[in-house]
């Protein structure tokens, strides 16, 4: 029987209850394991069709990591689970010569082109991942090498680039194993003798625009009220109405009663020790609304720091007016929050970042506003006469005054996870969340044209009079589709170069195209392998590079490029904190980020090895006596020198990647153009690791110890080197070793 594995990653943080249920449990519910933060569960399942559902802190659904529903008796939604039997017959290249009819009945397109500019495009190609061969594609004659990418959808993926000026083009694709060719072309596979070109007409392929710029993006994100302190004369006092009933701490030796909050300014920066314990709460239960006063000022001050690390981007937690320190509740979308500043003070920190070469995008969440939203306040208090009041998925009305102890928001409003301060937006006036957020023809919704129309408004709001350089956004997922394209269209008619990344953690192929977003936090093909691999300990290398290689083969390039790839965010455990502090994992995790494709992210503290667990600790204040501790001076001093590589080669920005065929002694990956390759090698074993090594070679850098000897280069174990090479030869990494390219070395 297969083992399976269950992952899922709560969207709040802090202590949960995570359980699994179904047909293969006997719908008996059984624990999942956290393991910082990831909640994981395996088990041996046989072949056949399962229903299952998760249990979140006592609440039933379905799995957000499997695609495949089916209705429940209850009206909603069971996750269904697919476990294969006996794996199906691997084709092989004799299975091809006696029946060529066996590469037919493909589910995905098998070609596929990718408009990237007005005449340049990406061919990508999905071959059988066990019949191995060398792939060419004929482009109007003109002969392209194939590279491998990853597989998806159970096939291999190769893709190349070609330029064209024509409207249409003709293309054939040469497959050469070691002893048999096929082509593809107009009669799908034949041979290479009866081959004819496939005609593709480019002129009606919808081109897909995203940043140059976030290709070669260093993001740096920010907390805001955590980062430093440049104006203490805007901390926060809690003298607005919106604080009127939360600015009390209850009597000495008693707790704060349920839905009862206590808002408050730490005065000492360093102190965090209620990020772990609140003094108010019973214990386990950490203070979730102590403010410390970061600022714009303060990041203003910090701009040298910050140029200094090489950071190109900088990433901020929403900036608007709201009531708690992480602002995703916002009362105003079109307002800086007074206590970060003015919006004067945001347009000059925006000019002053971009003297310095960094841009500056901005965390959004127009799935719901909070409690304190004006429109949300005008409908609690006028109910259905309010104009605002078909914004919002109202169930009952008037809300109780005061809340009692046992409040449920869901019973008078839908609310993002049942969270009473973040009511939902309608957008839909046809159905009710979430039923609404899979639409994604706008003609098949009724659109709330109001809600809408004010929500572009503030997206022209940040572009245009703060000047920003792009968006986050906040569970899209929950958004509906046809909305996305809206907003997509209003972006890029303001400002083309802006970039659009949303927040999506499982796989995010339906949102990444010319229609939604440019590219995704990569949550599901990076950051979770990376830390299994490299942190956590709790995969193998085949494992990851298949992951990491599906990710790859799963999205445009131009998407890739401009992945958001992190190892932390302001949603998960801190990665020193997963590695339970050596510093070692978190340089082998930090080495391979800034040398994959796509926008390395560096969450603010990361670089100098702030520790930090669950909500609210991992958005600690930012230590700002780093200099007087060696480990936040030598991991600091790491990630700087991969930065000043990254900028300084360009290969490590805009050229291909490759595993270099895994076999278990090492991890090895190259990136690689025309002209030159970086590597970077990786002893897996638990002794010294010989190879070859070429003393024309450049090294760039290394983690742990290595020597050199006799044109040999001994490797010690759990030890990394990076290193350049140029090179004449054309090389094509990891193409199932159908000829000896590995000798153009």
């Amino acid at each position: 029987m297969p083992e399976i594995e269950f992952r899922y990653q709560p969207p709040t943080a802090g202590d949960h209850q995570v359980g699994i249920a179904g047909d293969f449990t006997d719908w008996e519910i059984l624990d999942m394991t956290d393991i910082g933060g990831i909640y994981l569960f395996r088990q041996n399942i046989r072949p056949g069709a399962y229903r299952y559902k998760l249990i979140v802190d006592g609440n039933w659904m379905p799995d957000p990591n499997c695609p495949e529903r089916e209705p429940d008796p209850f009206g909603g939604q069971n996750s269904l689970l697919k476990v294969k039997g006996h794996k199906e017959p691997e084709l092989t290249w004799s299975d091809i010569e006696k029946n060529l009819g066996l590469l037919f009945g493909h589910d995905e397109p098998r070609l596929q082109i990718n408009r990237l500019s007005q005449n340049r495009f990406e061919l990508r190609f999905h071959w059988h991942k066990t019949l191995p061969a060398n792939l060419y594609a004929f482009v109007d004659d003109k002969r392209f090498d194939l590279f491998y990418l990853g597989e998806a959808q159970r096939t291999a993926v190769w893709h190349c680039f070609f330029g064209s000026n024509e409207a249409t083009a003709e293309i054939l694709i040469r497959i050469e194993g070691r002893e048999n060719t096929l082509c593809y072309g107009a009669e799908a596979f034949t041979s290479p003798c009866e081959a004819r070109p496939l005609q593709v007409d480019l002129k009606e392929l919808e081109r897909f625009t995203v940043p140059e710029w976030a290709s070669e993006a260093i993001v740096y994100q920010i907390f805001p009220d955590r980062f430093y302190n440049g104006n203490p004369a805007n901390d926060p006092d809690f003298s607005e109405d919106y604080y009127a009933d939360c600015r009390t701490p209850p009597p000495e030796g008693e707790f704060l009663p349920p839905n009862r909050e206590y808002f408050h300014l730490v005065e000492d920066w360093n102190d965090i020790s209620g990020l772990k314990q609140s003094p108010w709460l019973p214990k386990g239960k950490p203070d979730w609304w102590s403010f410390y006063g970061g600022d714009i000022a303060g990041v203003r001050h910090k701009l040298p720091y910050l140029a200094d690390l090489g950071i190109t981007v900088i990433y901020f937690n929403p900036l608007w007016q709201a009531r708690s320190n992480h602002k995703y509740d916002a009362i105003d979308f079109c307002a800086i929050d007074p206590h970060f500043g003015s919006k004067e003070e945001m347009t000059a920190l925006v000019s002053e970042a971009h003297a310095l070469g960094i841009k500056i995008i901005v965390d959004v969440a127009f799935n719901h506003t909070g409690e304190d939203f004006w429109a949300f306040q005008d409908c609690a208090e006028k109910g259905p006469d309010s104009r605002y009041w078909n914004w919002y998925d109202w169930h009952r009305w008037p809300l109780p005054e005061p809340l009692p102890a046992d409040f449920q928001p869901k019973d008078y409003y839908q609310s993002w996870w049942g969270i009473k301060d973040m009511p939902d937006l309608n957008f839909d006036l046809s159905r009710t969340h979430p039923a609404e957020n899979h639409i994604k023809d706008i003609k098949h919704a009724e659109p709330n044209w109001p809600l809408v129309e004010h929500l572009l408004h503030c997206t022209r709001w940040w572009l245009l009079e703060i000047g920003i350089d792009g968006f986050r956004l906040d569970v899209p997922d929950e958004v509906p589709f046809w909305f996305w394209e809206l907003f997509r269209r209003e972006v890029k008619s303001l400002k083309p170069e802006a970039w659009i990344v949303g927040e999506i953690w499982q796989n995010a192929r339906p949102w990444v195209n010319p229609k939604y977003f440019d590219s995704v936090m990569n949550y599901a093909y990076f950051k979770d392998p990376v830390l299994d691999f490299f942190i956590l300990g709790i995969c193998g290398y085949e494992s990851f590079v298949q992951r990491v290689e599906e990710g790859l083969a799963q999205y445009p390039w131009l998407a890739s490029q401009a992945m958001m790839n992190l190892l932390g965010s302001h949603d998960t455990v801190r990665v020193l904190e997963l590695a339970g502090g050596d510093l070692h994992k978190v340089k082998l995790a930090m080495l391979f980020l800034m040398t994959f494709v796509g926008a390395p992210h560096i969450y603010y503290g990361d670089e100098i090895a702030m520790p930090g667990g669950r909500d609210p600790d991992n958005r600690r204040p930012f230590n700002w006596d780093w200099e007087n501790n060696s480990e936040s001076i030598e991991l600091r001093e790491f990630a700087k020198k991969l930065v000043k590589l990254r900028k300084e080669y360009k290969v490590l920005t805009q050229g291909h990647f490759a595993f270099w065929d895994p076999i278990g002694d090492d991890l090895t990956w190259v990136r690689f153009d025309h002209r030159e390759a970086i590597f970077v090698k990786f002893n897996l074993m638990e002794i010294p690791l010989e190879f070859n090594f070429n003393y024309n070679d450049e090294i760039l850098l290394s983690l742990g110890y290595f020597n050199c000897a006799d044109e040999q280069l001994v490797l010690a174990p759990g030890s990394a080197i990076m290193w350049h090479k140029k090179r004449s030869k054309r090389f094509n990494p990891r193409v199932h070793k159908v000829g000896p390219w590995w000798q153009q070395f």
